[in-house]
């Protein structure tokens, strides 16, 4: 699965993962693949307490708009799964470099 900042442009998320400039010398470019897997999460936590609210609404019956719930809930497992296949994707990688002989 590729990640890419259009899913969070298309869903308006959040803001996309920071994508350094390659005009920027290396040693000016902080965060790296680090802050990518922090957007990510972030987006998802936004998603997640978002749902919260959404279902919030439903038990109270204050909710004026259900399919808005059943989207905000859909975003919400996307996003989770998402976060899953990333871990799940850099621990394989992390197992594979583990194997390789030096």
């Amino acid at each position: 699965m590729k990640i890419d900042s259009s899913f969070f442009a298309a869903n308006r998320l959040s803001t996309p993962p920071k994508v350094p400039d390659e005009t920027v010398p290396k040693s000016d470019i902080t965060g790296g693949f680090k802050s990518i897997l922090d957007d990510l999460m972030e987006a998802s936590n936004e998603a997640s307490a978002a749902s919260r609210a959404e279902t919030a609404k439903l038990l109270t019956g204050t909710m004026d708009d259900f399919p808005n719930f059943m989207v905000t809930g859909e975003k919400s497992s996307i996003l989770f799964e998402m976060n899953i296949n990333v871990r799940n994707k850099v621990i394989e990688a992390y197992t594979e470099i583990m194997k390789t002989s030096v």
